[in-house]
């Protein structure tokens, strides 16, 4: 998919190959241009190369299925060493909850790219019902978008920078300003013995909010996942899964596999980004236990497409925790009271 953190990098390196002194102040300026004066419209949700390490991220209905406190934090450097390129702080954690059935959970994001940066926070309710083949479940996750653009940042080539800050720009804003606006996504989720899948919907129906003097327009945009587990002997597992990312242009593609040793080391590879019109990346993902309750894992992304020559890979790491142990399981019973005495 033509996603808005490629297109924001396409951008930037046109800059550099234009003037490399002046490539973020030129990028910038393009950027801030294009959002002032035209809704937008794009891949906005933060895409992860380790999608199948951490499947709340992607789909509120999968929260609880661990039967557990689960918690991961990720860090995402995409395009390396290109100029403002695409940062994201990935927060997020969910638990069971018997009281309704189900279980709860929140997620916070960050993501920054030039001079634009995008905050995101959210929480998610999902019911979780036994089927003689497993669990199916279903959810929603809802909450606001905090937008921000640095203009200050943005240096005009007739603009005036001493003494007075001054774009000389009728459409540019010689200060920093933002927007805020609600986001939700709905999500099912089915996991058997070896055959997990999930479905998400994100942005329906696709809305607008203010964003300075442009809008800020969240895009409807749906994705797939499937993955199957493959028991070769005890010590060995390979899991093969893919996800496909779609809106209502196009359809994107990754393909994956993790292989996991002795239930402790663990590692693999992931093709992203292939669709009729674009391919981004080959992955390598490497991980490991530590200790019992701990899991921290790496991918490196090395690029496929024409942009591969402007930067040096993408680094992803992320972190798990999980309290391995059965949430709400032993709890005293309700005290049953017998009024026989009284």
């Amino acid at each position: 998919m033509f996603d808005y953190d490629t297109s924001l990098a396409i951008l930037l390196y046109s800059c550099i190959k234009i003037d490399k002194g002046e490539s973020m102040k030129f990028a910038g300026m393009i950027f801030f241009l294009f959002l002032v004066q035209y809704v937008l419209s794009g891949q906005q949700r933060p895409q992860f190369t380790q999608y199948m390490l951490n499947k709340y991220a992607e789909n509120p209905a999968y929260g609880g299925l661990e039967r557990s406190l689960s918690v991961f934090t990720t860090y995402r450097d995409q395009f390396s060493t290109l100029a403002g390129n695409p940062r994201t702080f990935y927060l997020g954690a969910d638990m069971p909850f018997y009281l309704w059935n189900g279980a709860i959970g929140f997620s916070v994001f960050n993501q920054k790219s030039g001079l634009f940066s995008n905050s995101n926070l959210k929480v998610s309710y999902n019911k979780v019902l036994g089927t003689p083949f497993g669990f199916l479940s279903f959810g929603g996750r809802i909450g606001v978008d905090l937008l921000n653009i640095d203009g200050l940042g943005i240096i005009t080539p007739d603009g005036t920078y001493i003494g007075v800050y001054d774009h000389k720009d009728p459409f540019l804003q010689a200060a920093a300003f933002g927007g805020a606006g609600f986001s939700w996504e709905l999500g099912s989720y089915f996991m058997g013995k070896s055959i997990q899948a999930g479905i998400t919907l994100n942005e329906l129906p696709s809305h607008t909010y203010s964003l300075g003097s442009g809008a800020y327009k969240r895009a409807f945009s749906m994705s797939v996942f499937g993955q199957y587990k493959l028991f070769l002997n005890e010590e060995t597992e390979i899991i093969p899964s893919i996800m496909i990312r779609a809106d209502g242009t196009v359809l994107q593609t990754d393909l994956g596999v993790i292989i996991r040793l002795n239930d402790n080391l663990f590692g693999g590879f992931n093709f992203r980004g292939y669709s009729q019109t674009s391919i981004d990346a080959g992955s390598i993902i490497i991980g490991t236990n530590l200790g019992a309750k701990y899991k921290v894992s790496y991918s490196y992304d090395f690029g496929l497409s024409a942009l591969r020559t402007a930067y040096q890979g993408s680094h992803e790491i992320m972190l798990s925790y999980n309290l391995q142990k059965l949430i709400g399981i032993g709890l005293p019973p309700k005290i049953i009271y017998n009024p026989r005495d009284l």
